[in-house]
């Protein structure tokens, strides 16, 4: 079992890395080459090319949605953490648009993760998606208008960008990236 220094070192990177900064390339390369990814709806993908394909074209077919940590656990090799995925509101104004995540993930030593298994409720999404959407007919966006990313949050000062930041996620300037929908996945173990 690695020390609890070193774990939480490792889970700072992480959040950094993927969550704050949206390099998923980069993030990728924090799993071991046979690490997996399991998502409740979605399914499981495994190793770097499933996950890297996973998560760019799920988060960047909602480039609305950032991921603020709320709290984290370290417990052994193993940390858990709840997210809320967020996303700016598009009415002047009004407050954000949130619904809650949990995460497990697996140390495997070397700042490396071996798994991870991502837990959201359906109903909550949903209802999430439906709001935005509904905000978004009545104040349209631009694409970097929907990269705002306001509010980070009280909890967790080191989980944030620096002032100033302009999210610019992993998929933003590659011509030959495309979002991925439910149906377009056909790569991994699918749930359904």
């Amino acid at each position: 079992m690695a020390d609890r220094a070193e774990v939480e070192e490792a889970f700072k990177e992480y959040v950094r890395v993927g969550l704050v900064g949206e390099d998923w390339e980069a993030w990728t390369k924090l799993f071991t080459e046979d690490a997996t990814y399991f998502d409740h709806f979605y399914g499981t993908f495994t190793g770097h090319d499933e996950i890297l394909r996973y998560i760019e074209g799920t988060m960047g077919a909602a480039p609305h949605v950032y991921s603020v940590l709320v709290w984290y656990n370290v417990d052994g090799d193993r940390v858990v953490y709840q997210i809320v995925n967020r996303a700016d509101n598009p009415e002047p104004g009004a407050p954000p648009i949130d619904f809650p995540s949990w995460q497990v993930i697996q140390y495997a030593g070397d700042g490396r993760w071996k798994s991870e298994e991502d837990i959201w409720v359906m109903g909550e999404m949903k209802t999430f998606a439906r709001t935005y959407s509904e905000a978004a007919l009545r104040h349209p966006q631009s694409l970097d208008e929907r990269l705002s990313r306001k509010d980070w949050g009280p909890w967790v000062d080191w989980a944030r960008p620096e002032p100033g930041h302009v999210a610019r996620p992993s998929w933003y300037d590659r011509p030959d990236w495309k979002p991925l929908a439910y149906n377009d996945i056909d790569f991994g173990i699918r749930s359904h």
